[in-house]
């Protein structure tokens, strides 16, 4: 086992048990106590590189995993962490050109931006009009050192702390027919630019790439829904279109101060070979005209059905609307208020579209959506020719 491994500070240590099921004692002088099943670990108050070593070994040990992956993921704790992986026949390992690199970290720069502005307003086209709030994430970005093997260059985007529970918050009731009421944080933004563009990543691959064909007008409707842009698409084509580059491949390692989106695949791969497609589709988006439903995404944050005899429920989903936080309730039938329920409690962002009512001093809500479905669910089956 190597201990060849940047070492953690003593609080990212904290912050990886919290939010991995440790138990923490009562602190003493030197340190504080966490235990986990018949697994014990002292933390020290203080940076101590010998101490730090064997809190990492004893952590290493008790998750059967190997010492710089416990290492690395104690570091980055406090990060969504997006993995660029480039690849080509000859198998990068080590290095790579540098022309080739340069415009590796550029566009992904460049793509992460775009989504950093989607992710508070849909668009097709941003022009010039990038998201002030959303470039402050971007702002706060760092890069980690590059990874052995077919050149892998770690994004790191910071997530903030979560603020501590309220107790005047409502919580879970048990009743015969599910939540009767239930309130959940809602997702930092910086995960939201994540998300989207890891969801912007698996809708080109699958509306697109996949299919090997320019989707419909329907279809730029939808990867339009979900984050993309013609910047996003512009961005990847360069990535693409770099001769030494075979294969574009991104991984999300999402950070566990907040609540992860499970079902969204980890990991996407897109051949160089798709360049052409997807440098067509941005040409497309340039020209796209924006749809005319009301359509809206974002983490479900509240359940209300306090009438067993109600065959109706009602979500509130947490989204950006005009660039600002907002939260939209949607009232849906029992049984889909129950499968929202599933969605929720795997991490999975719903898509919404229709008319939203603003009563005069309330939450706009939408009555009757004409669709309301994970944003993971899409297929490419599902677009129509």
């Amino acid at each position: 086992m190597s201990d060849s491994a940047v070492l953690p500070a003593p609080a990212d240590i904290v912050w990886y048990l919290k939010s991995s099921g440790w138990l923490a004692n009562q602190p003493g002088p030197g340190g504080t106590l966490w235990v986990k099943g018949r697994s014990r670990i002292g933390v020290p108050n203080e940076p101590d590189d010998l101490l730090i070593r064997s809190v990492l070994r004893r952590l290493a040990e008790a998750e059967n995993r190997g010492f710089k992956q416990i290492a690395d993921a104690v570091r980055y704790v406090r990060f969504d962490v997006t993995h660029l992986r480039a690849v080509n026949d000859s198998h990068i390992v080590d290095k790579i050109p540098l022309v080739a690199a340069t415009k590796l970290i550029g566009s992904a720069r460049m793509m992460l931006r775009a989504t950093a502005t989607t992710a508070r307003w849909e668009r097709a086209q941003i022009g010039g009009s990038y998201s002030k709030i959303g470039d402050e994430v971007i702002q706060q970005a760092f890069m980690g050192h590059t990874e052995r093997g077919s050149f892998v260059i770690p994004v790191l985007i910071p997530i903030p702390e979560p603020e501590p529970p309220d107790p005047d918050r409502p919580m879970l009731f048990d009743s015969q027919d599910g939540p009767a009421r239930y309130e959940a944080a809602a997702e930092p933004f910086a995960r939201r630019v994540v998300r989207t563009f890891a969801q912007s990543m698996q809708a080109v691959h699958d509306l697109v790439v996949a299919p090997e064909r320019s989707p419909s007008t329907e279809g730029l409707h939808e990867l339009v829904y979900r984050g993309v842009s013609r910047e996003f698409c512009s961005g990847l084509a360069n990535v693409l279109d770099e001769k030494s580059i075979g294969e574009f491949e991104t991984t999300v390692d999402w950070a566990p101060l907040a609540p992860a989106p499970n079902t969204m695949p980890r990991q996407v791969s897109i051949g160089a070979e798709a360049g052409d497609l997807v440098r067509r589709v941005a040409e497309r988006l340039r020209q796209q005209r924006a749809s005319s439903v009301e359509v809206f995404s974002g983490t479900i944050v509240e359940f209300r059905h306090e009438n067993q005899d109600d065959p109706f429920g009602e979500v509130a989903v947490s989204t950006i609307r005009r660039g600002r936080q907002a939260e939209i309730r949607v009232r849906l039938p029992v049984e889909t208020y129950r499968e929202a329920w599933e969605w929720h409690n795997a991490g999975r962002a719903v898509l919404v579209e229709g008319i939203i009512r603003r009563p005069s001093g309330r939450p706009g809500i939408v009555d009757n959506p004409a669709r309301f479905q994970p944003l993971d669910a899409l297929t490419p089956t599902s677009i129509p020719e």
